[in-house]
Formats: C-alpha cells, sequence, structure tokens
C-alpha cells in the first residue's frame, strides 16, 4: 500500500462468478497485470497477489 497507495481501491480482490443464458459459467475479475497498470504497482510487489489469479480459477472448474 506504500508503494502504490491507489491500489486500496481495488483492495480486497474481488471476482464475479456468473452464468448465463446457456449455462455457460464466466469468471470476471480484474488481473494482477491490469493492477500493476492501473496503479503502478512494482513488479516484486504484483507478484504477492498474482497467486489470487490461479486459486480464482481453480474454484469455477
Amino acid at each position: 500500500m506504500l508503494a502504490a497507495p491507489t491500489l486500496a481501491i481495488d483492495l480486497p480482490l474481488k471476482a464475479l462468478v456468473a452464468e448465463d443464458d446457456q449455462g455457460k459459467v464466466w469468471l470476471t475479475y480484474n488481473s494482477p497485470e491490469f493492477l500493476k497498470e492501473r496503479h503502478g504497482v512494482p513488479d516484486d510487489l504484483i507478484k504477492n497477489i498474482a497467486g489470487a489469479e490461479a486459486l480464482m480459477a481453480r474454484a469455477v472448474e
């Protein structure tokens, strides 16, 4: 938070899981890459939240 204070608006990470009319399930979230660009998070710090992406994907399998 000290390196990129505006990141606070996007933390904690959130995900939306929704099913469409055809029964397809969609997972929507802001990727770590997007958050890095949006808030200027240094490379060495963005890795701290990058693991959440894999966890969210596995949760909807």
